[in-house]
């Protein structure tokens, strides 16, 4: 028989080893050495050495090791259960040790925080913030002390985490790709160092290491002394409502690593360069005022809309007079019979680029629900579908009927008390009716959603497209955090182009959304069918969602001789059973309201919005709000 051989040691990369990245390396430093900063977010693309610079804490923590949470782990995992196995021999309900308890007095590690359960990260966040654990579960609590430091980490292109937990995190790190050829090439003799001998590899940077553990040490023993001068807490009150910072622990958090990094400069008194560097470290993910420029980690903002609107002001003569507007950019209202004609009136109107409009907050509004709105089960984005068994378990109940779907751990858990009085025979475990569990399931489907974007002259008139594009915007952002998929199809002049296909890259999105030009007819048939062309084309698992903005002014048909007007209203009669979930936005301005969007709307069965006052922000959250409470 062979002999047991002995568990292979894991041993982590130095941190004093890790090339580049010095900020971000400096800023985990100011972490461990405060006593006061509870969470760390490290956000950057993949590559960027994110895991690596959180599980190499280990070596300069003082002894601190690292607790990995993996994706997909279960509350019961997490926070604590029953143990069943002493339960069922002593009969006596007992807790299991959880990953928390674990975690107490050590770092706790949660990788791709934006993937994972929000509820769970919020709970953790919590609990290293009272430093307190409770547990209430399966007829058992119990309460411990959980004294850790939370690292997470996130890509921002694989999906965004709420405002609210990002502002549970005292500090957020960014960490960047290498450009530098030198560095990338020292990164890979590193990396083959290590790999061939990681303990020899470890000792050359141990030295240093152990120069930082030192370090913070010191640091966090005397930075509870550190003397906050006179008027520093009201700069960095200032500063956070500057940037529109919501609650307080933004200020707390940069006081806190203003006092850390003072101790480690071995200074006794906090200075204007700490207070600068704790805010860049504090508060660049809880900023809400977008006037500074943002990281390229954010969807992209267009450009200030009066560049745009400069350039594409028409041309002054010679006595600096601005030449008159051509006259089908307000065009006259003209009678419903008149629209039913294929018209040219707008066909010979210049095509024109129009700036993305600002998006800004105001008051919201929802339009009254419609009972014809179809709430099937399947396209609900959340809760629990009870007969889809394909869908994530997030818990389990006592069943209400028949048992299609039997939680097993949670019968045994059940059970298990009841063990010790119960006639076994030859069984190892008796479960009685009374025991079972039913597993509660959850089937969350994002939504493929699609712009269907009039592009015609009429759109054009009183700035509208501004205002649309700025809509557009607002949506895409919106989708960014949803990790929707979104697509657009421009309908003008006598056809409809698909300018970008369903996709999750926002950044493809809003170069097709600037450069979308303005003018001729409105080809509203055209833009129908090939909307459901592409979404019956792109299957990709998701919600079928068609955004239509336009004022419903169809002057173009899609088969010659026919009237424009009915041929749109037929198509969309058709296309209303077709299983896609049609918003339109009614983008007409002026008093006189034709009421044509909302006709086109009514035959497609769909939900009816406007675009009101040339403000963006009521469109994308009536949409979202409409998407969601299917």
């Amino acid at each position: 028989m062979d002999p047991i051989k002995d568990e292979p040691v894991m041993v982590s990369f130095p941190f004093s080893a890790i090339v580049g990245n010095q900020q971000a390396k400096d800023g985990l430093v100011c972490a461990l050495s405060s006593p006061g900063i509870k969470a760390v977010l490290i956000c950057g693309p993949k590559g960027s050495g994110k895991s690596l610079l959180a599980r190499s804490m280990e070596h300069i923590s003082g002894g601190r090791s690292i607790v990995v949470l993996p994706m997909g782990v279960t509350e019961d995992r997490v926070f604590g259960a029953m143990d069943i196995e002493g339960t069922i021999r002593d009969g006596i309900v007992r807790l299991d040790r959880s990953l928390v308890s674990r975690a107490d007095g050590n770092i706790l590690l949660v990788e791709n925080a934006n993937l994972m359960n929000q509820d769970i990260l919020h709970q953790i966040l919590n609990i290293a913030e009272t430093r307190t654990s409770t547990v209430e579960r399966d007829g058992t609590s119990g309460t411990e002390t959980c004294d850790t430091l939370v690292v997470a980490t996130m890509d921002p292109s694989e999906g965004d985490v709420s405002e609210h937990i990002l502002d549970r995190f005292d500090m957020c790190i960014f960490t960047s790709n290498m450009e530098d050829e030198d560095e990338r090439s020292e990164v890979v003799e590193r990396n083959l160092e290590f790999s061939s001998d990681p303990i020899g590899f470890c000792e050359r940077y141990r030295d240093e290491d152990l120069g930082l553990e030192e370090l913070i040490a010191r640091s966090r023993d005397s930075a509870v002394f550190i003397r906050i001068p006179e008027g520093y807490c009201r700069a960095v009150t200032q500063l956070c409502l500057e940037l529109g910072v919501s609650g307080h622990r933004g200020d707390i958090s940069v006081i806190n690593a203003s006092c850390a990094l003072a101790a480690m400069d071995g200074r006794e008194t906090v200075d204007r360069d700490d207070l600068k560097t704790a805010a860049a470290l504090c508060l660049e993910h809880r900023r809400r005022n977008d006037s500074d420029d943002e990281r390229d980690d954010d969807p992209p903002e267009g450009p200030p809309p009066q560049q745009d609107q400069e350039e594409s002001e028409p041309e002054q003569d010679q006595n600096n007079e601005p030449q008159d507007e051509p006259p089908d950019r307000e065009p006259p209202v003209p009678d419903i019979s008149d629209m039913d004609q294929e018209s040219s009136e707008d066909s010979d109107t210049e095509e024109e680029v129009f700036a993305i409009g600002e998006t800004f907050d105001v008051i919201d509004y929802m339009p009254p629900a419609d009972d014809r709105l179809k709430r099937g089960r399947s396209g609900r984005r959340s809760g629990s579908t009870e007969e889809d068994p394909s869908g994530r378990c997030i818990g389990y109940r006592i069943p209400r009927g028949r048992i299609r779907d039997i939680a097993l751990c949670a019968s045994i858990r059940a059970a298990a008390p009841y063990q010790v009085i119960r006639d076994h025979s030859d069984l190892a475990i008796v479960l009685e009716g009374s025991d079972l569990r039913e597993k509660v399931r959850e089937l969350r489907r994002g939504n493929d959603i699609l712009f269907l974007v009039d592009g015609s002259g009429s759109i054009g008139a009183q700035n509208r497209m501004v205002a649309v594009k700025g809509a557009i915007l607002s949506m895409l952002k919106d989708a960014y955090q949803k990790r929707d998929r979104v697509g657009m199809v421009v309908f003008r002049t006598d056809h409809a182009e698909e300018v970008l296909p369903l996709t999750k890259s926002t950044l493809r999105a809003y170069n097709a959304l600037s450069t979308i030009p303005t003018g001729g007819r409105t080809p509203i048939t055209h833009g129908l069918l090939k909307g459901h062309e592409v979404l019956s084309r792109e299957n990709g698992g998701g919600n079928p969602v068609m955004v239509i903005l336009s004022d419903g002014r169809c002057n173009k048909s899609l088969e010659p001789g026919r009237k424009p007007l009915g041929e749109m209203l037929e198509t969309a009669r058709g296309l209303a059973g077709s299983g896609i979930r049609f918003i339109v936005v009614d983008t007409e301005a002026g008093k006189m309201n034709l009421g044509l969007a909302m006709d086109l709307c009514r035959e497609l069965d769909g939900t009816y919005l406007r675009l009101e006052e040339l403000n963006a922000d009521n469109v994308f959250r009536s949409v979202r709000r409409t998407i969601d409470d299917f």
